[in-house]
């Protein structure tokens, strides 16, 4: 049996329109958020708005066009370098916040020590291999690692989910990623910024990436990219504008970039002001699949297997069905830790230990951060199989 693709797994296109019952379930349910002050993971939603994808499937996005993953390898000027870490990171947003189509659907909390192991194949460009592993539960932490072994690029991550009500859902992610390139023995970090949900009523809601982040080469040259949606008389969704420059000029940048991230086209400008190319957000791309091994194969806390009955089972629309087989999987992780605690046993990730950081420490101050590490229970960093 060949391994099945990440695409036909994970298509969540939901066009059928709410019956009034469960347009009222969802009203109710929104109108629940307003009053809670927490981390909204640990609420548990309807069934019919729930994913069929796990947390841990999240990352793939770093790599969904590894063209462009590998594409900085390739260049031998560093400004030409950071641009083509710039074209890859906005290519990412589009895979990450805008892959449903219809409403968009609250994804499987991630089990503690969950897994998902995957590569995509693409002839002139190698095999891209990722590991993603749920770190923690409480808070939810996930750490991932990406490799393309022919053009020796490696990107290397983590962060702690917050998800709270602000008068719409609002995603909070504390942590980073590090692309490095081997031939060029250079990094680029990039910042994550937030998200919120918009057009909630009346539905679906749309994604709107929210303030701005940074992407800091080591060779001293920046990238900021500041966002901007749709508002009451005129702007465009999922817009943005980005520049970048040499550390320290911001005010003179050597690239700007203007346009929507989905759904649209941005338009990259060289120093003078004169566009050099055009990138068309809502074109259909021919990507390679995300391919990963046939469930019988998979270990049991590798992530299509953990949640395989509940997928399923959201997929047919069989709410109930989900909602117990969740339930289930929920009951038998807390009777778990609570056995773990009595024995004393402290779970230890498969992938990923804690340590220090020093190069993603000193990246992050030049764009006037810090590493929070109190807020994700520390650093988390690759040591691979053990």
């Amino acid at each position: 049996m060949n391994g099945t693709t990440f695409e036909d797994q994970n298509d969540e296109s939901d066009n059928t329109p709410l019956t009034p019952g469960r347009m009222a379930e969802f009203f109710g349910f929104i109108k629940s958020l307003r009053g809670f002050g927490g981390d909204l993971s640990a609420i548990t939603a309807p069934a019919f708005i729930l994913s069929p994808t796990s947390l841990t499937e999240f990352p793939s996005y770093w790599c969904e066009d590894p063209y462009l993953f590998v594409a900085p390898a390739k260049e031998g000027s560093k400004v030409l370098r950071a641009l083509a870490v710039l074209k890859w990171y906005l290519s990412t947003l589009r895979a990450e916040w805008s892959k449903q189509r219809g409403m968009k659907r609250k994804p499987l909390n991630a089990i503690l020590g969950e897994l998902f192991l995957a590569h995509r194949e693409d002839g002139e460009n190698g095999k891209t291999e990722l590991v993603v592993e749920q770190v923690s539960h409480h808070p939810p932490i996930t750490a991932y690692h990406i490799r393309n072994e022919k053009y020796k690029v490696t990107l290397e991550g983590y962060h702690r989910q917050k998800t709270y009500f602000r008068g719409r859902p609002c995603i909070d992610r504390i942590g980073h990623v590090l692309l490095h390139l081997d031939a060029f023995d250079e990094d680029y970090l990039v910042t994550l910024p937030g998200l919120r949900l918009e057009g909630l009523i009346p539905p679906p809601p749309y994604p709107e990436i929210e303030g701005r982040n940074y992407i800091v080469g080591g060779n001293g040259i920046m990238a900021e990219i500041e966002y901007s949606g749709r508002a009451w008389l005129r702007g465009k969704k999922n817009s943005f504008h980005a520049k970048l420059y040499h550390e320290g000029h911001a005010g003179s940048p050597l690239f700007t970039v203007r346009g929507q991230w989905v759904g649209g086209a941005f338009t990259i400008y060289d120093s003078a002001r004169r566009p050099i190319e055009v990138v068309d957000t809502a074109a259909a791309r021919n990507l390679p699949a995300m391919v990963v091994k046939p469930l019988e194969e998979q270990g049991p806390l590798e992530s299509r297997r953990v949640w395989h009955k509940v997928s399923e089972a959201i997929k047919q629309g069989e709410t109930s069905t989900a909602s117990r087989e969740k339930h289930k999987i929920e009951e038998e992780q807390r009777a778990l830790r609570r056995k773990e605690q009595a024995e004393g046993i402290e779970r230890q990730p498969r992938y990923f230990k804690l340590g220090e950081w020093r190069q993603a420490e000193k990246l992050l101050a030049k764009a006037g951060m810090d590493i929070r590490r109190e807020e994700t229970k520390g650093i988390w960093r690759w040591v691979g199989g053990q």
